[in-house]
């Protein structure tokens, strides 16, 4: 078949979570198991100076806010992937991809309407063209809506990556859509005198996803809801849950240059001279014995971040020590400096996006701390099993479907799970965790069962090539 994804990132050069992970990873899985799939991005400044995309002769008129917009499309090309940069320097070239200082720029409607409906204009001009459009997310929801008031004979898909995040607006902002004034009921983008994209794009795809079958679940209860769970319910059988998938040939500790020393499931003499290079780069004090634990994380309560926080003393007290990577809310960010004064050469913060610094992250600590309390997918549990590093997470969404208990009793599981919503769970998955560093023999078996995983795309790809199908006509 022949695709067209629509999303706001894509790794590495505009990226801010797990999305341009996926953006960069699934659709060329997709054009590997033979299907013509291109993919459509705003050009952000970081896109724009990556030298990945060109200039081309192709301009869209896109109509918008009122007014026919001459846009240019730059172009490139990856893994047999085409690449489409959609140009409008006022919305895209901008130092952030979704806002400053936390909040979302004020014309973010405006900005990702602009992207939906010139995606749309696209897919007229892509040869062969796209019989579906996959849209992403929030940003791209109202995809759907401008193919189905074109009338034109594109199927669409839409993924959930995020619901909690749904791109809710005051009904007086449907007018600015350039939509007939039809949609804004009901059964379309109306949600309780509300406009909300997220919903349109829910009831009006022909078909939705979320990226893993946990998930799907979860979302369709009142508590993971976000107030959807109804309209997900009423759309259950055309909704499927797909766990994301990762590049292993990207994320190989046995080839990875940001690594002190290689290393592999069969031979993990290397991973120790990662371990030690990790404690001099970050401060921490070395060879004490005891376990360090890493975190890569937005600092969010979503994240769990305020339950690892007022925890970290009780974990100093037992020996452990902590790396954070990560940025987010204000006052998160203070408890964390301040961990950091309060036990130095035991916790360690870096405040920045630093995939260099995720990586040996995961190369050089022994375990790995995820207390979500949500987890739609999940990557950096996967990327951290894949570097030996054993997860402690939260037992919701794609962390259940990725990470197995440890069972000493028959030496199998990757790791240790916990309720995020009971008390002291989270200090009871660390004392596992502890009980198994005392045992180094079993230790290396999780770090195995871990590394010996595979999380590819391969699953992925017949699950796509099966909503796709069910679709088709």
């Amino acid at each position: 078949m022949n695709i067209l994804f629509v999303a706001t990132e894509l790794a590495p050069h505009a990226k801010v979570g797990g999305l341009a992970d996926v953006i960069a990873a699934l659709p060329m899985a997709l054009a590997k198991a033979g299907h013509g799939v291109s993919v459509a991005v705003p050009l952000h400044r970081g896109l724009r100076l990556s030298g990945e995309f060109r200039r081309a002769k192709l301009e869209l008129n896109v109509p918008a806010a009122d007014r026919l917009w001459g846009t240019r499309v730059w172009v490139g090309e990856r893994g047999g992937v085409a690449l489409f940069g959609i140009e409008r320097d006022e919305y895209f070239d901008r130092p952030h991809l979704y806002g400053d200082g936390g909040a979302d720029y004020p014309d973010s409607l405006a900005r990702f309407n602009f992207l939906a409906r010139a995606a749309v204009e696209l897919a007229r001009h892509i040869e062969p063209a796209p019989e579906v459009i996959h849209a992403n997310d929030w940003h791209a929801a109202l995809v759907p809506a401008h193919v189905l008031a074109l009338g034109l004979p594109i199927r669409t898909v839409f993924t959930i990556h995020n619901l909690r995040y749904q791109g809710e607006y005051p009904a007086g902002e449907f007018a600015s859509l350039g939509l007939p004034n039809g949609m804004f009921r009901p059964e379309g983008l109306e949600f309780y005198g509300k406009l909300n994209l997220m919903k349109g794009a829910i009831v009006m795809a022909d078909a939705v996803t979320t990226v893993s079958p946990t998930y799907m679940k979860e979302i369709q209860t009142e508590e993971h809801g976000y107030g959807l769970h109804e309209v997900l319910q009423a759309r259950a059988k055309n909704l499927t849950g797909i766990l994301n998938g990762i590049d292993e040939e990207a994320w190989n500790p046995a080839k990875d240059v940001e690594l002190k020393k290689n290393f592999r499931a069969g031979a993990l003499k290397g991973r120790e001279a990662c371990r030690v290079a990790l404690e001099q780069e970050m401060g921490l004090e070395p060879a004490n014995g005891r376990p360090i634990f890493g975190m890569v994380t937005r600092l969010a309560r979503e994240k769990g971040m305020d339950l690892a926080l007022a925890g970290v003393g009780e974990l100093v007290k037992k020996g452990g020590r902590l790396v954070l990577l990560g940025m987010g809310e204000a006052g998160l960010e203070s408890e964390a400096k301040a961990l950091v004064k309060k036990y130095p050469g035991r916790v360690a913060v870096r405040m920045e996006h630093h995939e260099g610094l995720a990586r040996r992250i995961f190369g050089g600590t022994d375990f790995f701390l995820m207390p979500s309390r949500y987890e739609p997918c999940g990557l950096t549990q996967m990327y951290a099993m894949r570097y030996g590093a054993i997860p402690v997470v939260a037992d919701t969404g794609g962390l259940h479907d990725t990470v197995e208990e440890w069972n000493p009793a028959n030496k199998s599981g990757t790791g240790f799970l916990f309720n995020p919503s009971a008390p002291k769970a989270l200090d009871g998955a660390v004392d596992r965790a502890l009980a198994l560093w005392d045992e180094p023999a079993m230790m290396n078996v999780t770090r195995r069962n871990g590394m010996k995983m595979e999380w590819g795309w391969g699953a992925a790809v017949p699950a796509y090539e099966k909503v796709y199908r069910s679709i088709d006509g």
